[in-house]
């Protein structure tokens, strides 16, 4: 596994990191197979969690099946979006990006994850008057300030994202990026990157769109997969590893955050941090089939 200095934080993380999204969905007491799957992560050389108080028991199964080896990897979660189960079994979602809000979140996450310090909190897909005028940003600098979190980021895409870029005071970027939705490539990533930010890519694989059409919104990227990820191109490569070695191609790309739960994935996407990335002959065919199906199905 290669690692990649995450902007100005100073974090080497790796390439590929692990998304948590989909393990919270296991409730700690039957989550063994969530725990074996963890480890292993780690073993393979994963060093970068992210995880969200949205994510229902994901933080307390990373606090339970791999908190002894806290030494090991940078942890990474979210704020201003959280869950939290009713009485009756039901998760209710609540969004509240204000400072106040904010303060209490974040000390939630500590005493799930038990521990004393989070290493990067990310305000949670805030929308664009939240950034221009709300007040979570002040928020995480007082968590900061007081040492409970050591950088502050912010998960965000669209006009949320070119907003927080221009603030200058956000340590990390994660945004939407991968090969059949290159857009963010040409102009916010850059600027991120300009400002020092660091870049943590969401969604690098789209989902995994292109394996099987799962509903009528996904057509334009279907459409694109076809294209762009044809077997000429693939050229042998799974098309999950040919999307994960395309995005780990681009040097303004830090990490790329997958999520699974199925341990023979787990291993393929990290094989991709490999640092090999693709043919530049691949690349370039890549390149010339994009701006055809970009014109064709904008987003």
């Amino acid at each position: 596994m290669k690692h990649r200095t995450l902007g100005r934080t100073g974090l080497r993380v790796s390439e590929v990191g692990f998304g948590a999204w989909e393990i919270g969905w296991t409730k700690p007491e039957e989550g063994d197979e969530v725990g074996r799957l963890l480890n292993r992560a780690l073993d393979l050389g994963i060093n970068f969690l992210d995880s969200s108080a949205a994510y229902r028991w994901s933080e307390e199964l990373i606090a339970k099946y791999v908190g002894h080896r806290r030494e090991e990897f940078f942890f990474a979660t979210k704020c201003g979006s959280w869950r939290v189960q009713q009485p009756d079994g039901e998760w209710v979602q609540t969004l509240d990006y204000s400072g106040d809000a904010i303060q209490p979140a974040i000390d939630r996450s500590l005493q799930r994850l038990k521990i004393d310090c989070i290493d990067l909190i990310q305000l949670h897909s805030p929308p664009l008057e939240d950034v221009v005028s709300g007040s979570g940003l002040e928020g995480l600098k007082r968590a900061q300030q007081a040492g409970k979190v050591r950088w502050i980021g912010i998960s965000a895409d669209g006009e949320a994202a070119r907003a927080a870029i221009r603030t200058g005071e956000y340590d990390t970027l994660q945004i939407t990026y991968n090969v059949l939705e290159q857009e963010a490539g040409r102009e916010l990533i850059p600027a991120a990157r300009a400002r020092g930010m660091g870049i943590i890519v969401k969604n690098p694989i789209a989902n995994a769109v292109y394996e099987q059409p799962r509903a009528e919104e996904n057509a334009r990227l279907w459409d694109r997969a076809s294209t762009l990820l044809s077997p000429e191109v693939t050229a042998g490569r799974s098309r999950v590893e040919t999307a994960l070695r395309w995005l780990l191609s681009d040097p303004n790309v830090d990490t790329a955050i997958v999520g699974t739960t199925n341990l023979r994935h787990l291993e393929a996407n990290a094989a991709a941090g490999d640092g090999r990335g693709l043919p530049p002959e691949t690349l370039a065919e890549i390149a010339r089939r994009w701006e055809r199906v970009a014109g064709e199905h904008p987003p």
